[in-house]
């Protein structure tokens, strides 16, 4: 016959713990006592009766909720408890896990191994985007801003354009958590990128191969749809986990900022995915509605970019960090369609479209992508 121990014992009912001395008895049945006389048993081999244990506590429940609940730290017992119950067939997760490991040691490491790389590529980044999205909004303008800083100084700005871009944009709420600055850069490259916190480059390649107001608004809506989703921020948080997960716990926002400035470049070809560009087309669609323009600018777009891809080389065009799919395209026809027309027109983008593409520039753009 086994030892008497001290034990916590909760009855279910209520949250007040009681002292209780606890036994097994030679039927094989755990017994309870209780300061006020009060004696029951439990069955160890009943089904109701479960058990876990660490090397300091055992835990005890039985019964149908609420569950009657035991907790006893008399680590001699715990170990006779734990043997007793091995024996039986009965086993604790702790125990199957001890018992796992001394049963098959390099089995064991090895499990433990491919839990830690599968943390690593999978549960760190998914832990660190959604990490990302619960920063201050500052920190995306903060990291914007000194990416633009370093990327512009390899950037050929036109500044005239720029104004011009930047008159046609005001006219257009598209981020409503952020103040988009707009860029012009002189590149042949068919393409625009957004960086975190609002700064928005589009280059002349695209910008010259446009007909008409709505498909430009149409590209600023998709860019900027990226900025107020955060986009940029969670690609970043994804690709540098490890680093950017301990530097946003720790709250050192200086250490992203730099990571991000050494890194600046690598934000005009961010991958952000179909299912992310899906969204900045969806959502893009419906900023445009809210600005009185068709949300058929952006299947206009799309169309426009899918003509100039023609000639792409297929190998570039899938590496494309800015996905275009029929599917796509389809998904934008059919969202165009459920949005329907604006109740009005937003008549003054037309006139400062034309200023900002005279139809006297045509420039042979190479073919490239958005992101």
């Amino acid at each position: 016959m086994e030892r008497e121990v001290q034990a916590i014992y909760y009855d279910g009912a209520t949250s007040k713990p009681q002292e209780a001395v606890v036994r097994v008895s030679d039927m094989n049945s755990l017994e309870v006592r209780l300061p006020n006389g009060d004696r029951f048993q439990w069955p160890l081999e009943h089904h109701g009766m479960e058990w876990e244990r660490s090397s300091t506590m055992l835990r005890l429940s039985f019964g149908e909720h609420p569950r009657r609940v035991l907790l006893i730290r008399d680590e001699p017992f715990i170990k006779s408890f734990a043997l007793r119950m091995r024996y039986s067939g009965r086993q604790g997760a702790y125990d199957r896990v001890l018992g796992f490991a001394r049963s098959g040691p390099v089995l064991f490491f090895l499990a433990v191994i491919a839990l830690l790389v599968s943390a690593y590529l999978w549960i760190l980044p998914w832990t660190a985007e959604r990490l990302a999205m619960v920063v201050p909004d500052e920190v995306d303008v903060r990291i914007g801003e000194t990416a633009y800083q370093q990327m512009a100084l390899a950037l050929e700005e036109d500044a005239e354009r720029t104004k011009l871009l930047q008159e046609f944009g005001d006219q257009l709420k598209l981020s409503p958590s952020y103040t988009p600055t707009y860029h012009v850069v002189k590149d042949e490259q068919v393409n625009a990128f957004a960086l975190p916190g609002g700064h928005i480059v589009v280059f002349t390649g695209i910008l010259d191969k446009m007909d008409s107001s709505d498909e430009l608004a149409a590209l600023l809506a998709h860019e900027a749809t990226h900025v107020e989703e955060r986009h940029s921020t969670r690609m970043i948080a994804r690709s540098m986990a490890g680093y950017l997960f301990l530097s946003l716990l720790i709250g050192d926002v200086n250490a992203v900022v730099a990571v991000v400035a050494e890194n600046a470049n690598a934000l005009r070809n961010l991958d952000y995915g179909r299912g992310l560009e899906s969204e900045a087309d969806g959502q893009g669609q419906e900023r445009l509605l809210e600005n009185g323009v068709d949300p058929m600018a952006m299947v206009k777009l799309l169309e426009l970019l899918e003509r100039e891809a023609i000639d792409m080389p297929e190998q570039l065009a899938f590496l494309s960090s800015h996905p275009l799919t029929e599917k796509r395209i389809d998904n934008a026809k059919a969202k165009a369609k459920e949005l329907g027309l604006p109740a009005t027109t937003n008549t003054e983008l037309d006139a400062l479209f034309q200023r900002l593409v005279p139809k006297a520039q045509t420039i042979e753009a190479t073919p490239s992508s958005f992101n």
